[in-house]
């Protein structure tokens, strides 16, 4: 009976000296990675066709899609880190060759492990396109639309040619002038 005794002192005494994970104070340690932790989310506005394919595929609704002033691909996604769980469905759904527009790649592992924080914009993944780039795309955009409308008046003007609705007469200087009968 003593010795029974005596073992279960020692037996309590061990598990008193020995430090149990529980007493740990682990709440400014970083995390080690989990195996589901693919890395933070790198959009290239460049080659994102705005397609909004990765915002309907995302299981947690991490991803909100962020206006630009563009006619086409007028959208690009901004993720929200503190939501997104980081399951890659995203990346793989993108269709966008040879490169996807949104990859999980590298990151660090502490923006997630970081405690509570009361400014919540610090783990978002925006987007942020230069001045020049818009001004740029803008631009093309215009040239494009300017380049259509005179295409367009040309082909209207040779049809109306062709359809006699234009009489040729010469002026007084020697030069055709086009008159409509329809004016």
């Amino acid at each position: 009976m003593i010795l029974e005794l005596l073992k279960k002192v020692l037996r309590v005494s061990k598990a008193l000296a020995v430090k149990s994970p529980a007493q740990k104070d682990v709440r400014y340690q970083t995390m080690h990675p989990t195996e589901r932790f693919r890395g933070q989310h790198t959009i290239d506005y460049e080659t994102c066709i705005g397609c909004d394919a990765c915002n309907k595929i995302c299981p947690v609704h991490a991803i909100t899609m962020k206006e630009l002033p563009f006619k086409k691909q007028n959208i690009v996604p901004e993720v929200n880190l503190s939501v997104c769980i980081f399951c890659g469905l995203c990346e793989d759904v993108c269709p966008t060759k040879p490169e996807k527009s949104i990859v999980l790649s590298g990151g660090r592992y502490d923006m997630l492990s970081g405690g509570w924080h009361a400014d919540q914009e610090q783990f978002w993944v925006h987007v942020d396109i230069p001045q020049s780039y818009i001004d740029s795309r803008l631009e093309e955009e215009e040239a494009s639309r300017v380049k259509k409308e005179l295409a367009a008046k040309k082909k209207a003007a040779e049809a109306a040619v062709t359809d006699g609705t234009l009489k040729i007469q010469e002026s007084q200087t020697g030069m055709p002038d086009f008159v409509g009968e329809n004016i």
